[in-house]
């Protein structure tokens, strides 16, 4: 039974398996780059949120989605880019749960890794759950190939691949949240077993996939470059900004429901 699985999922693969462009995908279009840390917290942006046409999120933001938060997080997502390890609290992405993430609207499913690993995760969701009905989609080698070409020998995040691709696309406005580069805690319910900063800088240093510093500093070229004149940002990620490049930050606005009240 197992290898006939084996053999069905590798046969539903190539039919099940698209390219992700950005460029194409968001062209025009208002972007919403929802990350995992506390700052979610910080401001009532669900509405703001989900008022965007994209809305991108990672990993377990859907199988941990609690409907009190909605009015931090918003409820829509379009775009879901997951790491395709499933389990909860070692640095997996959670379930691949289609029913959770059909409540939610995603219309793209991304593993965005073109490299051996990135078709084992697949051909082994294939072969899990012979799903013939939803496609997963990935970066063409060129793109993947130019995103982990800036991380030497580690790891890129989900976070960065979902930023990268909005940064660097045609799209007519970003907004980004819940993105700290680990300078402050996940939000809670989010990965709460490495909550504590402590715990979570031991737990990156013992899989030892990524380089804090390097992805923070990667994310300042993609905002240096960036052809989009129109990004914003919650205020935390802001001041993050601003102490590092006031040049970098003057390219940016603040966003958050206040704002716009007042506004």
């Amino acid at each position: 039974m197992r290898y006939l699985k084996a053999l069905f999922g590798l046969w539903i693969m190539p039919f099940r398996i698209r390219f992700f462009n950005p460029k194409k995908i968001f062209l025009n279009k208002r972007v919403a780059v929802v990350g995992p840390a506390d700052s979610t917290h910080d401001d009532e942006n669900g509405d703001i949120i989900d008022s965007y046409d994209v809305v991108i999120r990672m990993n377990k933001a859907l199988v941990t989605w609690n409907p009190k938060n909605q009015k931090y997080l918003g409820t829509r997502t379009d775009v879901l880019f997951h790491n395709f390890y499933e389990n909860m609290n070692s640095g997996g992405g959670g379930p691949l749960d289609w029913e959770i993430f059909k409540g939610h609207g995603v219309k793209y499913l991304i593993q965005p890794r073109f490299d051996k690993e990135g078709w084992r995760l697949m051909f082994n969701y294939f072969k899990k759950y012979l799903n013939t009905k939803n496609s997963i989609y990935l970066f063409s080698h060129k793109n993947y190939s130019n995103i982990v070409g800036q991380f030497d020998k580690y790891h890129p995040t989900r976070g960065f691949y979902a930023l990268s691709a909005a940064l660097e696309s045609n799209c007519k406005e970003v907004f980004i949240t819940g993105f700290t580069f680990f300078k402050t805690p996940y939000a809670e319910g989010y990965r709460d077993n490495i909550r504590d900063m402590k715990e979570n800088e031991k737990h990156i240093q013992n899989q030892g996939l990524h380089n804090v510093d390097l992805e923070y500093n990667n994310f300042l070229k993609l905002l240096q470059n960036t052809p989009i004149k129109n990004v914003k940002v919650d205020k935390k990620l802001y001041a993050i900004i601003k102490s590092d490049s006031k040049e970098l930050a003057d390219k940016v606005q603040i966003i958050n429901a206040l704002n716009l009240r007042n506004g």
